[in-house]
């Protein structure tokens, strides 16, 4: 569902000004100040916790139902996880945005979108994120790079670069899962 949630993304469009010497990333304004999960601003959605502060997120066990009501156990865990995809949707998309920032960076330095080596430490990192607060690390390897963050975000630096900089563009992007 993440990953869905996180190709969503793509569809919203960035914005990049080129003159004939730069390519400068604008971050899309579809993650802003005002439209996050919890925000003031959004009448739309209703939360079943404060989302402007991790702490109040409750662990998963406020699910677990005493009498083992199943039925009622999958409709709050479905609530829970709506609430967080919405909160990791807008967290991706600003992701991304630095991702372009870094992408155009690298084009204009004419140094490799895809760095193999980084994208180890990345998804290294993320690994032992996920494990620190209770998932495997095999879980957060896959969120962290191998096949999932770090491959969409080389595509979408690499979109960006193409529309807004040099149509020409091409960068050989491998998809890796362990």
């Amino acid at each position: 569902m993440v990953i869905a949630t996180a190709l969503l993304f793509f569809s919203f469009v960035a914005l990049a000004a080129c003159s004939s010497s730069t390519c400068t990333f604008i971050p899309s304004i579809n993650a802003t100040t005002t439209n996050y999960p919890g925000s003031s601003f959004v009448k739309t959605s209703t939360y079943p916790y404060n989302v402007s502060d991790l702490s109040n997120v409750p662990i998963a066990t406020i699910c677990t139902s005493p009498t083992g009501n199943r039925t009622a156990e999958l409709a709050c865990a479905r609530t829970y996880i709506d609430a967080i995809d919405e909160q990791l949707a807008f967290l991706y998309a600003r992701r991304l945005g630095y991702a372009a920032v870094a992408g155009v960076s690298k084009f204009a330095t004419n140094t490799s979108l895809n760095e193999p080596s980084r994208n180890d430490v990345v998804a290294a990192g993320m690994a032992a994120k996920v494990l620190k607060f209770g998932a495997t690390e095999a879980a957060g390897a896959v969120m962290g790079g191998e096949g999932c963050m770090i491959y969409a975000a080389l595509e979408y630096e690499a979109e960006i670069i193409q529309e807004d900089c040099d149509s020409r563009f091409t960068v050989d992007v491998e998809r890796v899962c362990k």
